[in-house]
């Protein structure tokens, strides 16, 4: 098991319901509780990640995807 997995975190029913919204193309924000270096920036969902609670985002301005648990993603209101 990598280091840095912390099992001890609350399982929530809401995160699967959430998972729903977030669909390939969709606006999203990361949450500031994802860390000083991630929190604020917005990207696009690319599509599903490893596990049903992940996704693959691309940050705007970056080259590469980056793979989120789903309470680290809010999305953008849509005009």
């Amino acid at each position: 098991m990598p280091r840095g997995t912390n099992r001890n975190l609350p399982k929530s029913a809401d995160l699967l319901l959430a998972k729903d919204e977030l669909l390939a193309g969709r606006r999203v924000v990361v949450a500031s509780s994802a860390g000083r270096r991630l929190g604020g920036k917005a990207g696009t969902i690319l599509g599903p990640g490893a596990t049903a609670t992940q996704v693959k985002i691309l940050l705007d301005g970056a080259k590469r995807y980056i793979t989120l648990h789903v309470r680290y993603v809010d999305l953008l209101k849509s005009d």
